[in-house]
């Protein structure tokens, strides 16, 4: 059984929509969709709404068109999936042999720093944030910069801005999970200072294994550990070993994953794909290779046990914790 807490589909299919193609979330030619996931065993799906702020002069209408989106493809396929938004849905949902979708977002600048239009997409379905991507916005900092010449001050590494603390302290009130991928190691203190209850890392790596920005450093894996935050594996080659040739993906997948859960623990460690979110030749190219990556974390020692929390009983608990 496969829960998977980030890939980039559903953008990629807006984009693909532009263009004038008709692929749909069933069965396309992106990295996964419905029928493949089915045979898969896939139980769970987190769809990400991402906005590019440097390409939009309207990052809240951009958002709600991906969330439209979302929902036609529900309707569509409603015989194989549904939308959900609790743990008790989620249940419902695999009693019924469906995968259950649910609906986040990546940047949470899309916002514009107000936080009625952050309840209206929590009212659309959205139930977890990353509170921003790769630029400065009204709420944080990021760990990596898209480009030399940021949005905003660039003024180097910092946490988060005060919108940023009512923003975390907004979501935690309405139930949506903060997800601190893409955050400045100073801003995921910051969260830890502010929040009570666990949060993600929807699709972050372990940067003692690959020293690359975007990954967590030792400090906060056993930070985010103690609170009982989960960490979603991330399949980007640029996260693993920086696309050095010589090692599959997956046997670098499972690397990350061993780190993590000595340092964070074992129920810490979840998966967050990244799918259609970046380019890459990889042995996990999509939701069909995903038999690799297990065969890689048994292989690297993880007990039968363990790569069931890995592959999904981590993340189901999360979400059972702060969903209900």
């Amino acid at each position: 059984m496969i829960a998977d807490m980030h890939c980039d589909t559903l953008s990629e299919l807006r984009n693909r929509r532009k263009n004038g193609s008709a692929e749909g979330l069933q069965k396309n030619s992106l990295c996964l969709d419905l029928d493949r996931m089915r045979e898969q065993s896939y139980t769970l799906q987190n769809f990400a709404v991402f906005v590019d702020l440097a390409g939009t002069e309207d990052p809240f209408a951009d958002a709600l068109e991906q969330t439209e989106l979302f929902w036609e493809e529900i309707r569509k396929n409603e015989e194989t999936v549904r939308a959900v938004v609790s743990y008790a849905e989620m249940e419902r949902s695999r009693s019924e042999g469906k995968i259950s979708a649910m609906l986040t977002l990546e940047e949470g600048g899309m916002c514009q720093g107000d936080i009625r239009k952050l309840r209206a997409l929590y009212e659309r379905g959205a139930r977890m944030m990353t509170l921003c991507w790769n630029y400065e916005n009204e709420l944080a900092y990021p760990a990596f910069y898209e480009s030399a010449q940021p949005l905003g001050t660039g003024a180097g590494p910092q946490g988060l801005k005060q919108k940023g603390i009512e923003f975390l302290e907004a979501m935690e009130s309405i139930g949506m999970i903060p997800d601190v991928s893409h955050l400045s190691d100073e801003g995921v203190r910051d969260v830890l200072a502010v929040t009570r209850k666990p949060f993600a890392a929807s699709h972050s790596n372990a940067r003692a294994v690959w020293n690359h920005e975007r990954n967590l450093p030792d400090d906060l894996l056993c930070a985010m550990g103690e609170r009982g935050c989960v960490i979603g594996l991330n399949y980007y080659p640029l996260f693993l070993n920086g696309g050095a040739a010589g090692e599959s993906a997956c046997a670098s997948i499972a690397r990350h994953a061993v780190h993590i859960a000595e340092k964070a623990g074992i129920e810490s460690v979840g998966l967050g794909s990244d799918f259609d979110g970046f380019e890459s030749e990889s042995d996990i190219a999509g939701v069909s290779d995903i038999g690799s990556l297990v065969w890689a974390l048994h292989r690297a020692g993880f007990s039968g046990r363990e790569v069931d929390l890995i592959c999904e009983g981590n993340v189901r608990k999360l979400y059972r914790e702060i969903l209900g």
